[in-house]
């Protein structure tokens, strides 16, 4: 009897094992972009800043209207690449990133 317990307690804790590596497993889909421009009357580097987050702001919202919230987080996503440029009197942001969920 106390081998059959031992058995189901190995079981148990493989199967919970297993269980925990499938909840942290990431899906992943395929890159979306999402561009921002800033024009407002500040420095070059508050233009650009402003342009980068309005990029991350427009890639999380059309991710999530895609895909749904859980692939919408910024941090969560893979193969995240933010491309600036612009002149003198406006920046432009590109963000791109393939969004993953961790369930």
């Amino acid at each position: 009897m106390r081998m059959i317990a031992g058995f189901a307690g190995a079981a148990l804790a493989t199967v919970l094992m297993t269980a925990a590596a499938l909840a942290q497993a990431k899906t992943c889909k395929d890159v979306i972009s999402a561009k921002a421009r800033s024009a407002a009357q500040l420095s070059d580097a508050s233009r650009e800043r402003r342009a980068r987050e309005n990029a991350i702001a427009n890639w999380k919202r059309r991710v999530r209207d895609t895909h749904g919230w859980r692939y919408s987080l910024w941090s969560r996503a893979e193969e995240r690449d933010i491309r600036c440029g612009g002149g003198a009197s406006a920046k432009h942001c590109t963000a791109s990133a393939r969004p993953c969920r961790l369930w």
